[in-house]
């Protein structure tokens, strides 16, 4: 699928074109001299993997977002 001229890759997961346009234009506002080429997505129950690539670099870049709020425990020493 192309959002904005972005190649859209859907490796797992259900996702509409207005989730997929969400994150795209959630990446370019962190991303304001580079051109996104490519974005995998990949959805669990828990996290969002997404995997981007620029025009201008040959690099890749993933960032994993979770969905849900992690209860975090930590231990405390008596």
């Amino acid at each position: 699928m192309l959002v904005d001229h972005i190649r859209v890759v859907i490796e797992n997961g259900t996702f509409s074109a207005e989730d997929a346009a969400f994150y795209i234009q959630e990446l370019k506002k962190s991303l304001k001299n580079l051109t996104l080429k490519k974005v995998s997505m990949s959805r669990t129950d828990a996290y969002l993997d997404l995997r981007y690539s620029f025009n201008e670099i040959p690099l890749e870049r993933i960032r994993r977002i979770p969905l849900k709020k992690l209860r975090e425990e930590r231990a405390v020493g008596n």
